[in-house]
């Protein structure tokens, strides 16, 4: 039975649609439903600084955590979902607020160095799809350290992108690598 996926519209009056589908020919009429704007409470983090604005949105929208938006000409990816249920993705209509940040804003890696005094917590910029992987050696202020292990969005991975990246555990290491930003 065709599912009507894959359609081509021969017709349109108000709400109604006249397609044909685009795998088995068949012709059907559709009422699309109606789009209820919604207002939701999205705030914008520029590291430290931070605003709230309002934004008008579909009511059936269904947004992703890392998805991107474009508000008022401006691009953003969402960054945390403040929903009635605790997830990654969440419709319109249950969002408390939304958390987003530029497009343009690099990314802060949190890492935690094993030292032989105990641990030490650094942070550092990164572009968004800079990829790292386990056993990378990087440079960080004067600590030279190795990558033993990376937890991820979906838990630990050998290799993630920063933009997927929650922490970096590291062990130090005689070798310099990659060095980075460190922000103020």
């Amino acid at each position: 039975m065709c599912k009507h996926t894959e359609y081509e519209v021969l017709k349109k009056r108000g709400r109604q649609e006249l397609r044909k589908c685009n795998l088995c020919g068949e012709i059907f009429q559709t009422i699309i439903d109606k789009e209820i704007l919604i207002k939701i409470t999205a705030v914008v983090s520029y590291f430290e600084e931070s605003k709230k604005i309002l934004i008008d949105v579909p009511e059936n929208k269904v947004f992703e955590v890392g998805e991107l938006l474009e508000v008022n000409k401006k691009k953003y990816y969402v960054n945390h979902i403040d929903s009635k249920r605790k997830a990654d993705s969440a419709l319109a209509r249950d969002i408390n607020t939304l958390y987003i940040i530029p497009e343009d804003i690099p990314v802060v890696l949190k890492i935690t160095l094993r030292t032989q005094n105990g641990h030490l917590s650094l942070r550092a910029f990164a572009d968004r799809e800079e990829v790292f992987s386990k056993g990378d050696n990087i440079t960080i202020d004067e600590h030279d350290m190795v990558i033993d292990k990376i937890l991820a969005l979906h838990g630990n991975e050998s290799s993630a992108p920063a933009s997927d990246i929650r922490r970096i555990y590291c062990s130090q290491s005689s070798k310099r690598g990659r060095s980075f930003d460190v922000p103020k």
